[in-house]
């Protein structure tokens, strides 16, 4: 990605009739104040990955702005290309691991070559290249294709996130444990040789040594491996689709309008949630909702 995306951005902009001007310094960003009348909303821009973050008020711009930002996102399947799947195999994903709300989820899904073509059909691909209005769709897709005792989701949410990583104090080693938790019960049933995942973290023996005191086969682990398995891609989705659904979930019980955030980065939005949570239900409570490791949260309740 490059400043192509914000020209972009510019002109769609302009063809809205608003206006925009620069706002703050963000780190690893830029961040674009836009106007529509007396409404306004905050974009930040992270060239690095080509994210564009969209914060401010729940207004009739924002959320147009919101509908560009997943329009934009969605890559026809047809324009990635089948991924190969040459054997059976069981493939891992997770989502959550780097925002502060919500739980920490990681699928597993088990896939066959005879049914590579019939989820490419269906729009299976890496999450990331989905929209968040699209993603359940594919999700339900997935579900009719694999059949249930061939796919399993597993969502820590907040507070025995808080409990488990406290006893690891260390994400990847908490993600790999997790990791071995949800391909359990998938290769219990098929026995696969074949476990595809991300490689999340530079220490691959930790994976190794998580799947080997389960009793399970070493995982093949690949960077973008969602990009090279349809497997993983599947688990991408429906791990991806079952986050969305519990910042819903959890942002109704918050009393919020609407999810709670998503991310790290929208920093006004994380602390209006989180200072409303602590209002509501003191900071005890933050911890049913948000992980307690990230330093900004930590930093909230201290100071409130």
């Amino acid at each position: 990605m490059s400043t192509s995306d914000l020209a972009e951005l510019y002109t769609f902009i302009n063809a809205q009739g608003w206006s925009y001007r620069t706002g703050k310094p963000v780190p690893y960003g830029e961040q674009v104040l836009i106007s529509a009348g007396a409404q306004t909303a905050t974009l930040n821009y992270y060239p690095k990955r080509g994210r564009f973050v969209v914060g401010g008020t729940d207004t009739v711009l924002r959320r147009r702005i919101e509908r560009w930002i997943a329009e934009r996102s969605e890559v026809p399947a047809a324009d990635l290309g089948r991924i190969a799947l040459e054997t059976a195999q069981i493939g891992l994903d997770e989502s959550g691991k780097g925002d502060w709300f919500g739980p920490l989820v990681v699928a597993a899904v088990y896939v066959e070559p005879s049914q590579a073509a019939a989820l490419t059909a269906a729009g299976v691909r890496d999450s990331k290249t989905v929209g968040a209005q699209t993603l359940p769709r594919i999700a339900e897709a997935i579900e009719r294709l694999v059949p249930a005792q061939r796919r399993f989701v597993l969502a820590l949410m907040p507070e025995a996130y808080n409990q488990r990583y406290a006893a690891y104090n260390n994400i990847n080693l908490l993600l790999a444990t997790l990791y071995s938790e949800a391909a359990l019960p998938i290769w219990q049933t098929t026995q696969s040789t074949a476990i595809v995942c991300d490689q999340f973290s530079q220490r691959a023996d930790r994976l190794d040594s998580a799947f080997a005191s389960a009793g399970m086969p070493k995982p093949t682990q690949y960077h973008h491996a969602e990009s090279r398995s349809i497997a993983v891609a599947a688990a991408s989705i429906l791990a991806s689709t079952r986050f969305g659904a519990e910042l819903q979930v959890l942002g109704r019980k918050a009393g919020l309008n609407g999810a709670l955030p998503r991310g790290a980065s929208a920093i006004y939005e994380l602390q209006h949630a989180a200072r409303t949570i602590i209002a509501h239900e003191g900071r005890e409570g933050l911890a049913r909702y948000a992980k307690l490791n990230f330093k900004p949260v930590q930093a909230l309740l201290e100071t409130g």
